[in-house]
């Protein structure tokens, strides 16, 4: 089963009163230290059901969101029509495996996707070759955990990435102005405990 239908089967339950808790926090982070302007048009790749784009699309111009899980976006449409927003485009399609002439994004924004993708360094350079010279990357995932906090690694190609990894990727990609900090921890109860796992969110800009 693919990683798309597997989403497929959770999505009419994804969301969580924690994970927009989340995603708003992320949203926040985003605000407060990259210069987001109402003309920005932003990449989100892995945009699952789109709360995230939601609580943005507030702030930009417009919001183009891809993911692979059917399920998913489809709980992402029916947000959008119900809320009545305008201003974002959902696609069903693997972007990072497409050829075409996506360089004119002043934001692309990935979240808790990169854990995901086998290849991060040629995933983290397609994403920034997406940006238009001075655009931002911003990339939130996992840090370096054991391999406990998804319950099912059937998916699961890396258990977080440490802050030295992170960098080197955004530095191949020829991002400039670097910053990668933790925004949030995730808690989970395993094995009758409380396990803290820590979130960052990175991000670099586009200067060539």
């Amino acid at each position: 089963m693919d990683i798309g239908k597997r989403f497929d089967q959770v999505a009419n339950r994804y969301d969580t009163p924690d994970k927009f808790e989340r995603s708003k926090i992320f949203v926040e982070n985003i605000l407060s230290q990259i210069p987001v302007k109402n003309d920005f048009k932003v990449l989100d790749v892995g945009a699952g059901t789109g709360t995230v784009d939601i609580l943005l699309s507030p702030y930009v111009k417009e919001i183009h969101a891809y993911d692979l899980s059917e399920g998913m976006l489809s709980v992402f449409s029916e947000k959008i029509r119900r809320e009545g927003i305008k201003n974002i485009k959902i696609f069903r399609e693997d972007i990072l495996n497409k050829d075409g002439d996506h360089t004119d994004f002043d934001l692309v924004i990935t979240s808790m996707t990169l854990h995901h993708i086998e290849d991060t360094y040629k995933a983290v350079k397609k994403l920034s070759d997406f940006l238009k010279v001075g655009g931002y990357l911003v990339v939130v995932d996992l840090e370096k955990e054991d391999g406990t906090f998804h319950s099912d690694n059937t998916d699961v190609k890396h258990f977080g990435f440490d802050r030295e990894e992170i960098e080197s990727m955004f530095r191949s990609a020829g991002l400039q102005d670097i910053n990668v900090q933790t925004v949030f921890t995730i808690d989970k109860e395993r094995e009758g405990k409380i396990r803290k796992y820590p979130v960052f969110m990175a991000y670099g800009r586009k200067s060539i």
